[in-house]
């Protein structure tokens, strides 16, 4: 039986952090939090964006609202990140940030932008895990969800390192789940498929509609609200109907 938003608000609050906040999913999911009660923690590099989905929040809902800048591939977010919520209680976090922005093949890229995104996909949700799931374990409550995507299933050609780094925000929820069941803190690992967002068509793709047969591109709303329904249930859910049953046409695929 899903919870109401006290008994939401018990587990998971009174903040609620969200990575990669000022657009698409990782708005959405605030968006949700805040309908909910929880304050929010708006994280992303983009300080017009995250003014501007603060001020429209703080609007519509009674709660706090507090931005941070930060760059999750620098080697002091951390120090950042914790300069503007140590004298809060964070009961979730969200890991929304790292979508990829175009591809090419490996060897035709600068190896500083694959190191990037190790650093964002790997290093950044570790980091974060360890420093807020640490809190959340001594409490006994709260939970993280941690992003990733469906190209996390199978190597790709031209998203080489993207996919390997994703295939990492799967597996590592996946032992954070086990290892703090005990201690009532929720861990899932949300799977993405195509979905509209910014991030998504800076990257190049048509969004109006699917050309090659594939899953019904999704709404933002829609991703976060199936994270949010599904995180006392992990360790992972994958998004979409659509998306699913691609998934198991994807674990019959010979891999040679």
């Amino acid at each position: 039986m899903p919870l109401t938003d006290s008994e939401f608000k018990q587990q998971y609050g009174p903040w609620s952090l969200i990575a990669g906040a000022s657009e698409g999913i990782g708005l959405a999911f605030a968006e949700q939090m805040a309908a909910k009660g929880l304050n929010l923690v708006l994280l992303s590099r983009s300080p017009s964006k995250l003014s501007e989905a603060a001020t429209s929040i703080k609007q519509r809902y009674a709660i706090d609202v507090r931005v941070v800048v930060a760059d999750l591939t620098a080697e002091d977010c951390l120090h950042t990140i914790r300069a503007q919520t140590d004298d809060i209680e964070i009961g979730m976090m969200i890991y929304n940030a790292g979508a990829v922005h175009g591809a090419d093949l490996f060897h035709d890229e600068p190896i500083e932008k694959s190191l990037g995104l190790v650093n964002l996909n790997c290093r950044g949700p570790v980091l974060l895990a360890h420093h807020f799931g640490l809190s959340m374990r001594e409490r006994k409550r709260g939970g993280m969800i941690f992003l990733s995507s469906m190209a996390a299933f199978a190597g790709g050609s031209y998203v080489a390192t993207y996919s390997a780094t994703k295939a990492f925000d799967i597996i590592f929820p996946q032992s954070l789940w086990h290892e703090l069941a005990p201690y009532n803190v929720n861990v899932l690992c949300l799977v993405a498929g195509a979905t509209r967002t910014p991030a998504m068509a800076s990257s190049g793709l048509d969004l109006s509609e699917r050309k090659d047969g594939g899953p019904a591109i999704m709404e933002s709303t829609d991703v976060a609200n199936e994270g949010l329904a599904q995180i006392a249930n992990g360790p992972v859910w994958i998004a979409g109907e659509g998306n699913r049953a691609t998934f198991e046409k994807l674990e019959s695929v010979p891999r040679s």
